[in-house]
Formats: C-alpha cells, structure tokens, sequence
C-alpha cells in the first residue's frame, strides 16, 4: 500500500479508538508515517486495558465459580460490552466461548467493537462458524467494517469461508482496506476467488478506486496474474477508470508489478488503453520505472506500447548517462527480459542506440547469448540485427560462435526476416564469421531455401563491400548453385568484377 493510504487506514482505525465519528478529523495525520500512527493506536489500547489490570483479572477470576448461562446473564445485563471485552483476555477461551453461546449477535457485535485482537486471538480463533456469522451479518448491518477488518487475521478459515455470503463485494472491498494484518488478504482472495471480479467492478462503480488499489497493493507477487488478468477482462472503461486512478494517486509501483505479471493478451488489452497513451501518464510511468524501482516491471508493458508511446519510453531511457543505462539493461537481463527490453533499445535514435552498444555490458558473452536466445525463442529478429550491426567489431566472433548453436529453423527465420529488411549485411557478416563447419551450415540452408530469390534481392547497391568480399572469401565453400545465382546477381548489380570472382570455376573458364 502507498504510505498515503496505509496513513488513511490507520486514521480511520485510530478515530475509532479515541471514539471519533469523523475520521477525517484525523488528516492531520495522514503526512505521518502508517508505523507511527498505528504504533500509537496500539498504545492507547494498551493504556485503555492495562489501566485497570488487577480488578478486571478479579472478575475474570471470579466469573469461574459462576455458572455459564449466570455468566451470561451477568455479562449482558450487568457489565456491559466495554467492561466483557476488557474481562475477555482474562478468562479461558473455551469457557468465554461457551459463554458468548448465551449471549445476543447484537451483544456480542458491541463486544466486538471494544475488543483488542492482540489479547484475544485465542477466544476469535474458538468461535464456532455460525456464531462468526451472526457477528458478522449485525456488524456489517451497522456499516462497521473497521471491526471487521480488525479482526480476519485471527478468524480461521473455516468460519471465514461461513461468513463470506453475508459479506457484498463493496463490504469485502472495504474491509480488505483496513485489515489489520495484511498479509490476512491472501487467504481472503483464496475463498472468495469467485467474487474478484465484483470486487474490483464495485471498485470503479462505486468510485472506491483507492481502495481497490489497496487491494492489488497488498496481495502477494504468485497472485498477480490471475488479478491481473481478470481486471484485464472486465473491459476498457473499467481499465480507463484504474489507469486514472493510479494517475491521481501516484500509484504507479502498486499497478506495474500487476502489469508484469499479465498474460500477453490481458497486457495488450492494458497497453492499447489510450489513457495510457498520454504523455503526462507515461512521464509518471517512467519516473516510477527510473526512479522508483519498477524498470524491469515496466518493460513487459512497454514492449506492448504502440510504436509513438515507445519512442517516448525510450528516449527517457537514453536520456541517462552511460552508467544508469548500464544498469538499466543489466537489470533487464538479471530479470530474463531481453525480448521486452530489445523494442526499447530498437526505438532508441540511432546515436543513443550506438551508445547502448558499445556499453561494456553489451560486450559479456552471457548478456550476448541471452539476446540471441531470446531473439531466436520471440523471433525477434527484424528488431535486434539494427541492434547488432551496432554492436563493437570485438563481439563478433561471440555472435559468430551463437548464430552457430541456433536450431535450423531458427536461424532460417533469421535469414528470411534479414532479406526482407535492411539488414541482410550484418547477419551474412556474422554467419560467415563461423568456423568453417558452420559456415557450411548456413551457406547449405541458402542453397536449400525455396525463396532464394528473397535472399538474392535483399542485395542491393546499398549493400556494403565486406559482404561481397566475405562471400568471395569463402567462395570456394559456397555449394555450386548458389555460387552461380551470387555471380548472376553481382552482374546485375553491376559488379562484373565480384560476378568474376564469384563465378564457378568451370563457368569462367568457359
């Protein structure tokens, strides 16, 4: 959660505490870190239950000697809920149970209100279902969802999964707000699966934003997926109302750990939202994602921006200085995302995308083969060869040795997409930097292409001399077709004297 809303939770915990109707007169607060606010309800409590130790230990003392149901009769008539809750902590918990049987759901939603979950986790946890129930239903009838919240990570899941029904999915979005313990909404989420998407839609329905922004705060990253995915599903005007939310309240770090764990359809559907598209909207993103600790949640998301918002990603990324932008991509690839981070480095300009790879970082075998491993897995490969042909001469024979381990049709792929652009130069630089084992490898799978013809046109007049002269180099390795169809085509570039180098022997002795 934000600190700003943690703050809020605690306020409004606080102001029922010190018996305050309005929780709003504690914003004065809110500025104060959550810690402090709660560290100092819980001191009150303390003083509240602590101030009257030894006579309250009497009437728990006193109350064994009494029958139950006398007990009872006692307790609702006589004490009262503010001087029951104080006794509770001190009386066995079977026998406090066994004694709230007696008592009225009204009785005990007023002792409720007044108990310490800290001092009484015992008795909550022995409570039958129904009686949680019952509690539960004449809470909730009073709009008390503070009691509510106060008291789930003591409740056992048996009684919760009993209480549940009588709970409306503003009532669980509410409580899920000012749980205690948050570590409690998991287990929640775990019994009310079924109701998720009722929850988050009474989010935006009802203007409750902030609290289900909470909510996705507070679960834990292996439920990300499946809350992301369903927030995906419930439609674009609930997805614009979200974006906007999280734009108002800055809450950027609570949405994009949820983002990076969309499946690909949900984070498409989340990236093609024109209220992502807004450059103000996408500055927050980025100062989340450099200044926050959200770049490598960030990229996934990125990756699936159209190609004006990327463009914007990307120049803030080039706008930091060589050391940031080593970490950058050093971050991306501890975290296994280069086939989100090569889009952001493809929509780099072209002076900071030769700055990127000359970066120390671009030059270490391991980052290399990740790259190539996660080209030739996404077939990414129109996106990364303008990234290659940027990459320092010294890489070369690592990317020579990684164009060798690809599986056929991985590296025929490679080929196809290189003779469609404009990069067929860099790839036929690199293969042909193989050993001669792969050079034969890649020179056969040319020669077996049923569209060479492809692969003869993306040579142009454009294309630079070291690939004419490495295929000359190498000539005598070219199976005898190809030779022939390479000749044909230098002719008709107007390179007569490569056509003459590259011409089978027994055709130019002819």
């Amino acid at each position: 959660m934000s600190e700003h809303l943690a703050a809020v939770a605690e306020t409004t915990k606080l102001a029922r505490v010190l018996g305050i109707s309005d929780p709003t007169e504690l914003d004065f607060l809110v500025d104060l870190p959550p810690a402090a606010i709660r560290e100092y309800r819980e001191r009150v409590t303390d003083r509240l239950f602590d101030r009257d130790t030894k006579r309250l230990k009497g009437i728990a003392a006193a109350s064994k000697i009494v029958p139950v149901a006398l007990s009872s009769k006692m307790a609702e008539r006589a004490f009262g809920p503010v001087l029951c809750a104080a006794v509770a902590s001190a009386v066995e918990p079977h026998r406090a149970v066994d004694i709230a049987k007696n008592l009225t759901p009204r009785f005990l939603a007023e002792c409720a209100v007044q108990l310490d979950p800290r001092r009484t986790a015992d008795i909550i946890a022995a409570v039958p279902p129904k009686m949680v129930t019952d509690v539960a239903r004449e809470l909730l009838s009073r709009g008390d969802h503070i009691t509510m919240g106060r008291f789930v990570h003591v409740v056992p899941e048996p009684a919760l999964r009993a209480a549940a029904p009588v709970m409306s999915d503003p009532d669980l979005l509410r409580i899920g707000f000012l749980l205690e313990d948050k570590t409690a909404i998991d287990r929640v989420l775990h019994i009310v699966a079924d109701r998720v998407a009722g929850v988050i839609r009474a989010a935006h329905e009802q203007s409750m934003w902030a609290e289900g922004i909470d909510l996705l705060d507070s679960i834990a990253p292996h439920n990300r997926a499946w809350i992301g995915d369903i927030t995906a599903g419930l439609g674009g005007e609930v997805l614009d109302a979200l974006i906007t939310a999280v734009a108002e309240l800055d809450a950027w770090a609570t949405l994009l750990p949820i983002t990076s764990a969309m499946s690909e359809h949900s984070l498409r559907l989340f990236a093609e939202r024109p209220t992502v598209h807004d450059e103000t909207v996408l500055a927050a993103i980025m100062d989340a994602a450099l200044d926050g600790g959200q770049w490598v949640n960030l990229l996934p998301l990125a990756s699936h921006l159209p190609a004006e918002q990327l463009t914007f990603i990307a120049a803030r990324v080039g706008d930091q200085d060589d050391d940031r932008l080593g970490d950058l991509i050093r971050d991306a690839h501890t975290a296994g995302l280069w086939s989100a981070m090569i889009p952001v480095a493809l929509a780099l300009n072209d002076d900071n995308r030769r700055r990127l790879a000359g970066l120390p970082v671009m030059g270490e075998p391991e980052v290399l083969t990740a790259i190539i491993t996660a080209t030739a897995d996404h077939d990414l490969w129109s996106q990364v060869l303008p990234l290659v042909d940027a990459l320092p001469e010294a890489t070369k024979p690592t990317l020579a040795s990684l164009i060798g381990d690809l599986t056929r049709e991985q590296l025929l792929s490679a080929i196809l997409t290189a003779s469609r652009g404009d990069n067929i130069h860099t790839l036929v630089d690199i293969a042909l930097a193989q050993d001669q084992q792969g050079r034969a490898r890649v020179l056969d799978l040319i020669d077996g292409m049923d569209d060479i013809e492809e692969f003869l046109s993306a040579l142009t007049p454009d294309t630079p001399n070291v690939v004419w002269e490495a295929l000359i180099q190498v000539r005598a390795e070219i199976p005898a077709r190809l030779l022939t169809l390479l000749a044909e085509r230098a002719r008709e570039l107007g390179r007569d004297d490569d056509a003459g180098e590259l011409e089978p022997i027994a055709a130019a002795a002819h």
